[in-house]
């Protein structure tokens, strides 16, 4: 008689119950460079072995943790939600609010980053190359900000 022993699935929790699909599928050491655009405000930042220099410069210390934040975020962000859709004027894909590159030593990916949706929860995204319309977090929003923060300072109200 053979009895097989079947075990229950392991619930997945924290890290490793995430789903969706990578938005940068590379490893964050493959990232050599990093190119943002939003609004008016930008940012070129490059990796080397002496570490990171921002806008051709040498980043300070907050800085250059804050780069290596946004690395890690990056390739390791994931869609919150995917689907196809023609229109890319009605996700604000059209006139982005942001752009992001990654440089690679096998080329640049860009994302471009649309309107909140409207529980203002993610942002509506795409890859230059992908026909989907990606939802990506918040958190990208915030990890932007710091690198903009410790480069500048406060932004003084207008």
């Amino acid at each position: 008689m053979l009895v097989a022993i079947i075990e229950r699935p392991v619930r997945r929790t924290g890290f490793y119950a995430v789903r969706g699909h990578r938005i940068f599928p590379l490893a964050r050491a493959g990232v050599r460079g990093i190119d943002v655009t939003v609004g008016e405000r930008r940012f070129s930042a490059r990796r080397s072995a002496d570490g990171w220099q921002i806008d051709g410069r040498p980043a300070k210390t907050a800085t250059a943790e804050a780069l290596n934040d946004l690395t890690t975020t990056l390739t390791g962000l994931r869609a919150v939600d995917t689907f196809r859709s023609a229109d890319a004027t009605a996700f604000g894909l059209d006139h982005p609010r942001a752009t992001i590159e990654l440089v690679t030593v096998r080329g640049v990916r860009r994302l471009v980053v649309g309107d909140l949706n409207s529980a203002g929860s993610a942002f509506y995204a795409r890859r230059i190359g992908d026909p989907r319309v990606l939802q990506v977090g918040t958190l990208l929003q915030s990890e932007l900000e710091r690198v903009f923060y410790t480069r500048d300072g406060p932004r003084r109200a207008e």
